[in-house]
């Protein structure tokens, strides 16, 4: 007991720098600007149910992580990239604990700290725990249900339901009702299993009515302010219609065979071994395994047959294949597959040092920094493999851990570059320096350009009847915008040489 203990210590103390380490130092990526630049804005407007970008009504997304990117804003005053991912980063550390909860009810030790481990540790939790997007959010009400159904499915228990449901709705208020078709499903499989229909009951009843009330009161306020009905019409289009006539998002239906490995690397090669194993051998595993080995599959196929498909929307799934590998490798593991994985761990481990070579390589400057956390990570391996060398599972979770901290904690957010940031924060500094400006934009500039420009107005599109003293423009300067230089503008571009489509230009005219 003392050693699971210490175990599960080191494990959350390791997590903490694994998702917290350099949080605030990689540029907002992809879709963060959207939340962080929507939250920062309803401070500005002083508002809970309109979202807004470049102050225009932005209600397409639940509200749960505008709510909480607001508040971590508020609490510290300021807005950039740590206070605008800290709440997800927060809520992943949780869903590690919670998780761990919701596994001890079904393994005993080691086992329950080697389901975390891998959690923690797959891919798929770690890109997304240090970024700001609502994936972490809604796989973290995932968890909460999860773990509620776990501890409570052999009881008649309001508070069981209650946390089940509220679970299920925050992840919805999160990114949507995909946590509700997921969640009812593995319930629903249980009880055909299991015949745990008892579950039908009037407790379970009012819990659910009581939190659905909640669920959609957001919704209701959001119609309030904008005195419209807008917000029910895009719930039905963002959820219902999307997935039977999508207007975006149209990837092939073979999209998540590539994501679901990715994003349970590196622990794929053990969840191929379990479907191999738990599909040839369905009727003779126990019902445990089987209902984890369904839910799964039944989640995957429920993805794939809805037409919107996107890498991430498989998120959803994670905790319960993790599980489902778990089972696997305590009760059917191939020893071919330990060796495979023994290769891997002295793979990571010349690779490391290799990097020395790899990234001159690619054109990056090592820097003192970069190389001594090369270095560390390196040593930290070899001191894993030396104290793990009888408990394998726990010397595979830790160092993928080093390395993920490597990657992830280091090297990515030391070598990111945004034009997107740089152009916002020229801007604002133009800003400063002209107050009274008009600024105009052309193309229309993506939120993390707004966020790191931190606009306190909207800005408006060009037009050759306004006197737009800076102009920003996405893309391309068209010959009619580069006749603006001979009228007395100055000029200053922002390349993205692999993405033009972040490629930004100022114009501006000097006091």
């Amino acid at each position: 007991m003392k050693k699971e203990k210490l175990y599960f210590w080191i494990l959350l103390i390791c997590a903490g720098f694994l998702i917290f380490w350099n949080l605030g130092e990689r540029p907002l990526f992809g879709v963060e600007g959207r939340w962080g630049e929507a939250a920062r804005e309803m401070v500005l407007r002083g508002s809970w149910f309109v979202p807004t970008i470049n102050f225009e009504p932005h209600v397409t997304k639940p509200l749960i992580p505008f709510w909480l990117i607001k508040i971590s804003g508020m609490i510290f005053q300021k807005f950039n990239e740590f206070t605008v991912r800290l709440p997800g980063a927060l809520l992943a550390f949780l869903s590690l604990w919670l998780f761990y909860k919701a596994v001890t009810k079904l393994f005993s030790y080691p086992w329950n700290l080697i389901s975390t481990g891998i959690l923690l540790t797959s891919l798929g939790f770690v890109e997304f725990s240090r970024l700001a997007q609502s994936e972490i959010y809604q796989l973290f009400g995932i968890i909460v249900s999860l773990t509620f159904y776990i501890y409570f499915r052999d009881q008649k228990n309001f508070l069981g339901y209650l946390g089940f449901f509220i679970g299920m709705v925050f992840g919805g208020l999160s990114k949507g009702i995909t946590s509700f078709a997921v969640l009812f499903i593995f319930p629903l499989i249980d009880a055909l299993i299991e015949k745990r229909f008892y579950h039908l009951n009037w407790k379970s009843l009012v819990a659910g009515i009581l939190v659905l009330g909640f669920y959609f009161l957001p919704y209701y306020f959001t119609s309030q302010e904008l005195r419209s009905e807008l917000p029910f019409y895009l719930w039905f289009k963002e959820n219902l219609k999307q997935a039977v006539e999508p207007y975006d998002n149209l990837r092939p239906f073979y999209i998540y065979f590539l994501y679901l490995p990715l994003w349970l690397a590196p622990w794929s090669f053990f969840l191929f071994g379990a479907i191999l194993k738990f599909a040839k051998k369905l009727k003779q595993i126990s019902n445990e395994e089987k209902l984890f080995f369904l839910t799964s599959l039944a989640i995957f196929l429920l993805f794939t047959v809805a037409k919107a498909r996107r890498g991430y929307y498989i998120l959803p799934i994670l905790p319960f294949s993790v599980i489902l590998i778990t089972y696997y490798m305590k009760n059917h593991l191939d020893e071919f597959l330990l060796k495979v994985y023994n290769f891997i761990r002295f793979l990571l481990m010349i690779l490391t040092l290799g990097l020395f070579l790899i990234l001159p390589y690619l054109q990056l400057k090592i820097s003192p920094i970069v190389a001594t956390a090369l270095i560390l990570s390196f040593f930290l391996q070899i001191l894993v493999f030396l104290f793990f060398k009888k408990e394998r599972f726990f010397g595979f979770i830790f160092q993928f851990l080093v390395v993920e901290w490597l990657v992830y904690a280091m090297l990515i957010p030391y070598y990111s570059k945004s034009s997107e940031k740089d152009a916002g924060e020229f801007l604002a500094k133009l800003s400063y320096k002209i107050p009274q400006a008009l600024i105009c934009q052309i193309n229309k500039p993506v939120a993390n350009v707004y966020f790191y420009a931190q606009i306190s107005k909207k800005i408006e599109p060009f037009s050759e009847d306004k006197n737009c003293q800076i102009l920003l423009v996405r893309k391309d300067l068209t010959p009619e915008i580069k006749s603006l230089l001979e009228r007395g503008y100055q000029f200053m571009e922002f390349r993205a040489e692999k993405e033009p489509s972040k490629t930004y230009y100022i114009l501006y005219k000097s006091p």
